[in-house]
């Protein structure tokens, strides 16, 4: 019976702390009313400390949920830091949980192991049990300090994302665990002193980074024996305080523990020989610690343990998302991918183009993203898409003259599948300082979301940049739109279907047009089934089929079939390969009947992406800019 009261006891003392700091109501205080909103909500919500959201505690917002949502929502958590104790129940689920930055978006407690009879799983700051849920751009920490366990984080539900967050404190500080639980970490900071990672969760910690306080231990995972994986680390970084010079990878909590590190940074923190027993022998035969790929001064692979695995290439190409979270239920989330995320292809990028084509032009020089002197960037969120938010870099001149600077809009090439806006940025970067607002622009690539959702994309880059004309000084009315290869493509197609409702957006919100007033197409094709083009496997993929699946589509997409009476000054730029000028002939003889000017430049014997590299770079940025002086 005392053991009973004293469980009464503990529990009261739980709900109580649970409770510290929320309103106690369920009301939207913008107006002052007090509303019985219990379980009701389902759209999306804002707590904001200084009143201007929904509700001033995020408690508050988690009560106000209704059960098993019918559609995803986000509680958006502005700037600010909220003392609470949280626990989101299993009846929450499909909610984003999305903060301003884990620097101003901060969620904190300081419970501990023996406060109030407390043990390590009720000290949490936050304890998740509900399930699809997303977590992203704040930070949740436990600030007790060094006084024994206290987590920051106690997670336990299945299919849970972590993005861009901070998790901070001292002793177990990741309660990451559940025996059919999956987790997924990315681009995420991870600090604390000892087995601040721990449990018996499935867990992918993608690209981030793991600091030790002291010199102790990271891991110490309980994977249950029938657990194919337990804790992954991909290309995370390893570092520690200063001071910290003894740091295991991990011990095992339980006997079949299981954490693989994979092409991983390891400062000299890390001891030689890795991992650790906790004075356990017997578990050298049941625990599965392996690496592969370190890196680094911690990375010790002949000096460790004789009882850990060093992977083979083969062993760890199995370690990919996909593989970890394999599972029963379906994959698939509320917006058409899998749950973990969209499957990312990065085989295009400046490097290994540069390493390719070398062989070929040995004189070749890439032309990398560094910073440009009398150049301001902006980094923005040009569009929501829920479970993320798509991004624009804009530049343009320190030094502005009064009148206001025409605009480019920059599409990056690969294929429709892979790329990234960076790619587009040295030209950018080179334009604005001739005079230029310009924006290089992430947007959906086919493993994400097929046609049309790219080219919504450019069209709300397009009205968002207009609707912010006043801050970059933009002269709406001289806006052009440029692209590489694939880029291209979906630069002429957008500049050729001006005023084409059918091609925009109808969510989008933004008022602004998205017509532009120039083109700057460089080898991206104009027609998908013509008789100079050779797409096929990869064109099908962004267009849900092939050309006799769906031929429609083909046309819809090609701009050459779309251009009429909105058509725009174009600039065509080749490189030596005809089949990335499909239609361009065809266009350019549209064009002169409808009295529109086009400029054709072609570079001999040069590499397809050549406005990526020097000696084409330069002189590719002079065509462009003197072609727009000609038409503006």
């Amino acid at each position: 019976m005392a053991h009973f009261k004293s469980i009464f006891v503990l529990f009261l003392l739980c709900w109580c702390f649970t409770s510290v700091n929320a309103q106690h109501v369920n009301s939207y205080p913008k107006d002052g009313k007090v509303r019985d909103l219990k379980g009701k909500v389902q759209e999306d919500i804002v707590v904001a400390k200084d009143g201007t959201g929904d509700f001033l505690y995020i408690a508050d917002a988690l009560e106000a949920i209704r059960v098993y949502l019918p559609k995803p929502i986000t509680v958006y958590i502005k700037e600010g830091v909220y003392k609470e104790k949280l626990e989101i129940p299993g009846t929450i689920t499909n909610v984003t949980f999305r903060g301003d930055g884990p620097e101003k978006t901060i969620i904190t407690y300081d419970d501990h192991t023996g406060k109030n009879y407390m043990d390590t799983f009720d000290s949490y700051t936050l304890l998740v049990w509900g399930n699809s849920l997303r977590f992203q751009d704040l930070t949740i920490q436990n600030t007790a300090g060094s006084v024994g366990q206290a987590v920051a984080l106690h997670a336990e539900g299945d299919r849970l994302v972590f993005e861009n967050c901070h998790f901070r404190g001292d002793q177990d500080t990741m309660f990451a665990s559940g025996e059919n639980s999956r987790q997924y970490y990315k681009d995420c900071y991870i600090e604390g002193t000892t087995d601040f990672i721990f449990g018996s969760a499935t867990a992918l910690f993608d690209n981030c980074e793991i600091h030790s306080k002291s010199n102790s231990y990271i891991t110490a995972a309980s994977t249950p024996e029938w657990v194919n994986y337990g804790y992954v680390f991909k290309d995370c970084k390893l570092t520690a305080a200063a001071g910290v010079d003894k740091v295991f990878l991990g011990r095992p909590w339980r006997d079949y523990a299981k954490t693989v590190f994979i092409n991983c940074k390891m400062e000299d923190h890390v001891v030689a020989e890795g991992w650790n027993d906790w004075g356990r022998p017997q578990v050298k035969e049941t625990t599965y610690y392996g690496e592969f790929g370190s890196t680094g001064p911690g990375a010790n692979s002949s000096q460790r343990v004789d009882w850990a695995h060093q992977l083979s290439a083969e062993e760890a190409k199995q370690y990919t998302a996909e593989n970890i979270f394999t599972g029963q239920t379906s994959q698939t989330n509320a917006y058409g991918f899998p749950w973990y995320g969209y499957q990312i292809d990065s085989s295009f990028n400046l490097e290994d183009s540069y390493n390719q084509l070398q062989k070929h032009f040995p004189d070749i020089q890439p032309v990398r993203n560094t910073a440009v002197a009398g150049v301001i960037e902006d980094n923005v969120d040009y569009k929501d898409l829920g479970y993320r938010r798509l991004k624009m870099d804009v530049f343009y001149p320190e030094h502005r003259q009064k009148d206001r600077l025409p605009g480019i809009l920059m599409v990056h090439g690969g294929g429709w599948r892979s790329g990234h806006r960076s790619l587009q940025a040295p030209m950018a970067k080179a334009l604005a300082k001739k005079g230029y607002v310009t924006a290089v622009m992430d947007y959906r690539l086919s493993l994400e979301a097929p046609y049309p959702a790219g080219v919504y994309d450019v069209k709300d880059a397009i009205k968002w940049l207009k609707s912010h004309a006043e801050k970059f000084g933009l002269d709406t009315n001289r806006v052009a739109i440029s692209g590489g290869s694939a880029g291209g493509q979906l630069a002429a197609l957008v500049a050729m279907t001006n005023g084409r409702e059918a091609y925009e957006s109808p969510s989008s919100g933004l008022t602004a047009s998205a017509s532009v007033h120039a083109l700057i197409d460089m080898d991206g094709v104009l027609a998908f089934h013509h008789p100079e083009s050779s797409e096929g496997t990869v064109a099908a993929e962004w267009l849900g089929g092939t050309y006799e699946e769906v031929p429609e589509i083909w046309d819809q997409a090609s701009a050459l079939h779309q251009l009429g009476e909105v058509a725009v000054p174009s600039l065509f730029l080749n490189s030596q390969y005809p089949r990335f000028h499909a239609g361009q002939d065809d266009m350019i003889k549209k064009l002169d009947k409808l009295g529109v000017y086009s400029e054709v430049h072609t570079f001999e014997a040069c590499p397809h992406p050549f406005w990526l590299f020097r000696p084409w770079f330069g002189t590719t940025v002079n065509f462009v800019d003197g072609f727009l002086q000609k038409v503006w």
